[in-house]
């Protein structure tokens, strides 16, 4: 049974990506805001500082930019001010509770206050709360609110929510090749370990028989020591505007738990993953547990992460079987249509 229809509501979504916290944030968010955009809803970004805000409006959205500091949140407090009655979906780690409650002051009960959450940190007070990750219907998010004094919003769980690009959409079944020709490696927006650089810093000496796609991301410092060490098997892709085509040329794909991996999903392409920051771990674990994913663990605590890598690509191309199985598995639990998943359950409640 459907509840109102909220498509005359104005539509906020407060989102911020830099090289200190990548691209992860703005990316889904553009793809919850397609959804949006398609339901005919009127959608502005807000962001601290304007390093995204050309993305934005190529994407086709208006973007409001505070000037602020992204990770003192309660300091734009007197900066911007959500309508009444508006959505307001928030997706950051420097969320407080007297943000989130400021937020839910301006909009009045009438509104919406949505949070992204990864990280599960405390009771947030908010109307919906989205965690499509593995992990995310193994959060105990019952216990969190138990004794909160916070009344339990309304929980938008798991794999199906992942809030991929429409490029993604209803995909066909993958057939898994027998020989492994093309390896996809996804080091993030800013590759703040340098994962990229090392990674063509080994193979200049030490060949390998497989061709390595190497996804240099628009914040990767390195680019131009990358570019003088590529040899003749390693390719380098950057501004890549069809990524559904580059994955899905690829026969397995190396990349941290973020939100590229989802994306690895629906394409079916066996992966490998790892983490470099805290709020990949749980979901890298999670994904080895599984069986759908082999985790090499996180990255800022390996000397070596490059042969690691490396490695587990050897191994994962020699195991048929298991690239037939996790590829199969993954494209049931990722079909692309998340974010319209997400946008139904926020505008119907």
């Amino acid at each position: 049974m459907h509840g109102a229809d909220n498509t005359d509501k104005k539509v906020y979504i407060r989102a911020d990506g830099n090289s200190n916290i990548g691209m992860g944030h703005i990316m889904r968010c553009l793809s919850i805001a397609d959804s949006f955009k398609a339901k005919g809803m009127d959608l502005t970004f807000v962001i601290a500082d304007d390093g995204f805000e050309p993305l934005i409006k190529e994407r086709g959205f208006q973007a409001i930019v505070l000037g602020t500091a992204y990770d003192h949140m309660e300091e734009e407090m007197n900066k911007w001010s959500p309508e009444e009655g508006s959505i307001v979906l928030v997706d950051s780690y420097y969320v407080t509770d007297t943000y989130l409650r400021w937020i839910k002051s301006q909009i009045g009960e009438s509104g919406r206050l949505v949070y992204v959450d990864d990280v599960y940190s405390f009771a947030y007070p908010v109307d919906e709360l989205i965690n499509y990750n593995a992990y995310g219907e193994r959060v105990v998010y019952k216990k969190i609110y138990a004794n909160a004094g916070v009344p339990s919003p309304k929980l938008i769980l798991g794999l199906g929510y992942a809030p991929l690009r429409t490029m993604f959409r209803g995909l066909e079944k993958r057939l898994q090749p027998h020989q492994v020709k093309n390896v996809l490696v996804s080091t993030g927006g800013s590759d703040s370990l340098h994962l990229a650089l090392r990674t063509t810093e080994y193979l200049k000496t030490n060949p390998s028989e497989y061709i390595f796609h190497i996804l240099l991301g628009k914040m990767n410092q390195d680019k131009e020591e990358i570019q003088r060490n590529a040899g003749a098997n390693v390719a380098l892709h950057e501004n890549v505007a069809d990524m559904k085509s580059l994955i899905s040329s690829c026969d397995i794909a190396v990349s941290a738990a973020g939100s590229t991996m989802y994306e690895i999903f629906a394409c079916g392409v066996p992966f490998i993953t790892y983490s470099t920051a805290d709020n990949q771990i749980f979901g890298a674990e999670c994904l080895d547990k599984m069986g759908i994913a082999h985790n090499c663990g996180d990255f800022r605590l390996i000397e070596s992460p490059e042969t690691i890598i490396i490695n587990a690509v050897e191994r994962l191309a020699a195991d048929y079987d298991r690239r037939v199985r996790v590829g199969a598995k993954m494209q049931e639990l990722v079909d692309g249509y998340g974010a319209d998943r997400i946008v139904e359950e926020i505008i119907e409640n």
